[in-house]
């Protein structure tokens, strides 16, 4: 599986989200890339408190990719958390760097997606929709994009007007990544109304709670409330199976726009 995650609008949770799907995959070989253009690694400022030196980032995949060592590169790029089979690739150090990436998208997307064919589960955190330097060229080859959104009138304002934009370009790349939505709460609008006002399917809903923070800040939980958690819950029994069962189902998002208006080319 390759999920791509992106968002159309600011912070609606898309770091934090990918890192617990991560760390909650039900894979025995996860890796996470870090591919929003804003550049930083919140996974390692943020779940590993920012005490941990590292010299490794997507940024030096550039030369690499330039002298066709792409694939070794990457191996050498990853961190691997401590205990588990779930890995890192840290993203760019600052968003000035992101005009160098344009080349290196491309072949490491097409990359990730072999990866993803076995028992793999890669996941990316793609950042915003329509920023500069979207790391699109490389999204368009995941299994399934998912746009993660909170469900409030600016939030679902934002994405509708983004959605557009998105189809066109998985459309001239004919990609083959299903869409759909990853809503963070259902408050004030649930699924259903979400999903008419976008036009899309909504992929799973996880909780919006602050228990979240053990993903985006590092905070520890106590086992009490790690046993109670909906939003743990959530991630270990019902986000991941909604998640592989939409790829299943859902056919490549350009195909169904095209079959919606009679376009046959």
């Amino acid at each position: 599986m390759y999920l791509a995650l992106i968002s159309a609008s600011g912070a609606p949770g898309v770091s934090t989200t990918a890192l617990a799907l991560a760390l909650n995959s039900p894979s025995s070989n996860t890796l996470l890339v870090e591919a929003d253009p804003i550049g930083s690694s919140p996974v390692l400022a943020g779940y590993l408190l920012g005490g941990r030196y590292h010299d490794k980032s997507l940024i030096n995949l550039v030369d690499a990719n330039r002298h066709g060592r792409l694939k070794s590169a990457l191996a050498a790029e990853v961190i691997t958390f401590p205990d588990t089979t779930v890995s890192v690739l840290p993203g760019l150090l600052h968003s000035a760097q992101v005009d160098a990436m344009r080349a290196v998208w491309s072949p490491l997307g097409i990359h990730l997606a072999g990866l993803g064919v076995d028992d793999a589960n890669v996941i990316v955190d793609a950042g915003r929709i329509g920023q500069h330097g979207s790391p699109v060229e490389m999204i368009v080859n995941a299994t399934t994009i998912a746009i993660v959104t909170r469900t409030t009138r600016p939030a679902l304002a934002a994405l509708r007007a983004s959605i557009n934009g998105l189809r066109q370009q998985l459309s001239a790349t004919q990609s083959t990544a299903s869409l759909g939505l990853i809503l963070i709460g259902e408050s004030p609008y649930n699924a259903d109304e979400v999903a008419k006002v976008a036009g899309l399917d909504v992929i799973a809903v996880i909780p919006d709670s602050k228990d979240a923070r053990v993903f985006s800040d590092g905070e520890v939980l106590t086992k009490w409330r790690r046993r109670r958690s909906l939003y743990l819950r959530a991630l270990h029994r019902t986000t991941w199976p909604k998640i592989e069962k939409f790829a299943a189902t859902h056919q490549a998002d350009w195909k169904s726009s095209l079959a919606m208006t009679g376009d046959r080319r």
